[in-house]
């Protein structure tokens, strides 16, 4: 969690000034994407008749794409401060919605 925090806060702080110009914009899109992933992994699931624990698993794994990649990649090409910015984002929203949506699940 440690080094996840710090990667977040490198790339945010290189691009502090492009995040303050599309920041909320940003946020929407990543929050958009995570929840239509889960939508989709999930109904994918039904729509091919898998039993309903399959088609939560299938929810959880579309849903929760590698942000760390993402950064590791835009690190790679020298474009943290830009292409980093949606895995910064998206890595800690994708988190904390895959968690309550497992909590959610684990209690039904």
């Amino acid at each position: 969690m440690w080094s996840v925090g710090a990667i977040v806060v490198i790339i945010t702080a290189n691009g502090r000034d492009a995040l303050v110009a599309v920041g909320p914009v940003l946020v929407l899109v990543c929050l958009l994407h995570n929840v239509f992933g889960f939508m989709l992994g999930y109904w994918g699931g039904r729509l091919s008749r898998l039993p309903e624990k399959d088609c939560r698993t299938i929810a959880i794994e579309v849903g929760l794409q590698n942000a760390g990649l993402a950064s590791g990649l835009a690190m790679a090409m020298g474009k943290v401060g830009t292409l980093g910015l949606p895995a910064a984002i998206f890595g800690p929203v994708m988190n904390i919605n895959g968690s309550a949506l497992a909590n959610y699940w684990k209690g039904k």
